[in-house]
């Protein structure tokens, strides 16, 4: 899937990096697909040029980690939640940008939810987002693959 978006990214002059180990995690694959597709189409398309997307997955515990992290403007703290919301968009021109519906995060919420996932969002102070989703790992390590 990383891949696919290598050339996305580097078309808006955006750096992607990976920092990724393996991380297995039970649910439905095509959903949880979906949801690492949203956040990175995200912060691909909401960064600006010269920008940086890092994409990280680690593992803690019972649990699993995708952290995804974008350089782009600043969000306001209380504009925050309105993201999660569909058809919500901070701005519709935002970075010259005019595509999507404001459903990515919206998925990826509706997805976090439905795999009992924990979902963090930090805005940065510098400008983007850091999106992290914490799932927890199967009882079974055969589940999920």
């Amino acid at each position: 899937m990383l891949a696919s978006r290598r050339d996305q990214a580097a078309d808006g002059g955006i750096d992607l990096a990976e920092h990724l180990t393996p991380a297995v995690t039970g649910g439905d694959p095509r959903l949880i697909e979906s949801l690492v597709a949203n956040l990175v189409d995200n912060a691909i398309r909401h960064n600006h040029q010269q920008g940086r997307v890092e994409i990280t997955t680690q593992n803690s515990g019972t649990q699993v980690a995708l952290t995804v992290t974008n350089s782009g403007p600043v969000i306001p703290d209380n504009q925050m939640q309105r993201l999660f919301h569909p058809f919500q968009k901070l701005a519709p021109d935002r970075n010259g940008h005019r595509e999507g519906y404001g459903l990515g995060l919206a998925i990826v919420n509706a997805v976090a939810q439905a795999h009992h996932a924990a979902l963090t969002t930090t805005a940065r102070p510098e400008g983007g987002l850091s999106i992290t989703v914490r799932f927890t790992r199967p009882s079974n390590p055969n589940l999920g693959r």
